[in-house]
């Protein structure tokens, strides 16, 4: 993570999706969600539920402690680097009153440190199959049991595209458009340079900035936008940093969710309502 101002947006959305249960979590310094998960019949451990990480991830204390199955190893992709990892089989990992069967990386815990106090991360892999609101005012997600109609109050709803595990969205900017993942997980605006991809209209800012995750550590440069549009609010003077990113693959970079009061993550119905 990283030290960023950040704005807020302040705004309400009354859309009609039915809860069914809400889950309280803490937030974090920099905008990461930490969330109580009951591991194998254990627990609850405190994991970071991230929406920009496509799997999830246990700690190889929690991977040791709950004698967990060893079935594989991955190569791990961030923006700041990789890494190889050994992937485990968890038969019963279960958020709120969603109980689904893992297969997540291990960590090390020192690395997670670098995230939390946390003992893992609940990925992709489990959330991208549900619905659920992030509120950020009330600290708690809410799970939704059905599609409905999104409320007139939304700053936007989005098409969501899933790639590569990794959500998308499309949010045009002028001549161009950025493809960004919505990352609950991210600090603050995150830009990716190189393969291509031409920055929006920006000033730059002073210094470097150090970008740690529980995976990679690296270096950004600071900018500041002229101009950020999300749906129909323009947010102007927005910071940012940029990273060397070469994969085409990994679109154009990360929209930190915490910049919004509410987002609703709608999966099946491949939509991030906004607001």
């Amino acid at each position: 993570m990283f030290s960023i101002v950040v704005l807020v947006l302040l705004s309400c959305w009354s859309g009609s999706l039915r809860a069914v249960d809400s889950t309280p979590f803490t937030p974090g310094d920099q905008g990461g969600i930490f969330v109580a998960v009951v591991v194998n019949g254990a627990g609850p451990f405190t994991m970071l539920l991230d929406t920009g990480a496509s799997h999830s991830a246990v700690s190889d204390e929690l991977a040791q402690a709950l004698h967990l199955q060893a079935i594989a190893r991955t190569t791990v992709h961030t923006p700041v680097g990789e890494q190889e990892r050994i992937v485990v089989r968890v038969e019963r990992m279960k958020v709120g009153a969603h109980e689904v069967s893992v297969m997540p990386s291990v960590v090390p815990r020192h690395d997670l440190a670098k995230a939390g106090d946390v003992h893992g991360v609940v990925g992709q892999d489990v959330l991208s199959a549900l619905r659920y609101t992030i509120d950020f005012r009330q600290r708690r997600i809410i799970w939704r049991s059905r599609e409905d109609s999104a409320g007139s109050g939304a700053v936007a709803v989005l098409p969501l595209e899933f790639s590569g595990g990794l959500p998308f969205v499309d949010l045009p900017q002028g001549s161009s458009t950025l493809r960004l993942v919505p990352d609950s997980g991210a600090g603050g605006l995150v830009l990716f340079e190189g393969a291509g991809r031409r920055l929006p209209s920006s000033r730059p800012g002073p210094g470097m900035v150090r970008v740690d995750t529980f995976q990679a550590s690296g270096h950004a440069r600071p900018i500041v936008l002229d101009r950020f549009k999300v749906g129909a609010s323009i947010l102007r003077g927005v910071p940012a940093v940029v990273v060397q990113h070469d994969a085409p693959g990994a679109g154009d970079g990360l929209l930190p969710l915490h910049l919004f009061e509410r987002v609703t993550f709608d999966g099946p119905g491949r939509r991030l309502i906004v607001g």
